[in-house]
């Protein structure tokens, strides 16, 4: 039986994988891996949705001895937005009785929580979608038993496709970060990700 010894680094440096398969050897017909803690494990799953990792890493995740363990981090960090969400809705609740019983002096103070805590829940709603959609990505990939599927939405090799694949995924995760409406010229470069091409139908009265 061949063996795999992976080796895991740490996250502080950007250049190397948080686990990597390395110099395959072969001792006593034992499989051994070092471990990865729930906690390193979590950061690479939450940046693996922000398509923050490189191919390397990602191919961690794609490991099948990981499949469980990706969903079930997934799990937790939806657990852990939707808490986010209610203690964001607990403390603006409060925070409208305060302001609210300032009268007039306590209006700007409540129109504007009102505006910080909406933006805080939509960059939280925003970001739960996309950890649901991975979700689902994993789940069907650990039902078919194989990542054929899972691996054209996620790049794992450095070809000049996955490269723009990926580049056009940022970009459109950095608008949702920095919650900017998109125009229809980004959506018809989305779409282009589905084969689909709309460009022809952008004109001055749709831009």
């Amino acid at each position: 039986m061949s063996v795999v010894a992976l080796e895991f680094l740490r996250q502080q440096n950007p250049d190397y994988a948080t686990g990597v398969p390395i110099n395959p050897y072969v001792q006593n017909g034992v499989i051994n891996f070092m471990y990865v803690s729930d906690d390193e494990f979590a950061r690479l799953v939450s940046e693996d949705v922000k398509n923050k990792v490189s191919s390397r890493q990602r191919q961690v995740l794609l490991e099948p001895t990981n499949w469980s363990r990706w969903s079930r981090a997934l799990l937790l960090l939806i657990e852990n937005l939707e808490n986010q969400i209610l203690d964001i809705a607990a403390d603006q609740e409060a925070d409208t009785r305060r302001f609210s019983a300032m009268g007039e002096d306590g209006a700007v103070l409540l129109s504007e929580s009102k505006f910080a805590y909406d933006g805080k829940k939509k960059k939280i709603e925003r970001f739960k979608f996309h950890v649901n959609r991975r979700l689902d990505d994993v789940t069907s990939m650990i039902e078919l038993g194989k990542t054929d599927h899972i691996e054209e939405i996620i790049p794992t090799v450095n070809s000049d496709a996955n490269f723009y694949r990926r580049a056009i995924a940022k970009h459109r995760s950095l608008l949702d970060e920095f919650d900017l409406e998109p125009t229809e010229i980004d959506r018809a470069l989305w779409r282009a990700l589905d084969n689909e091409w709309t460009f022809g139908e952008i004109n001055e009265s749709n831009v």
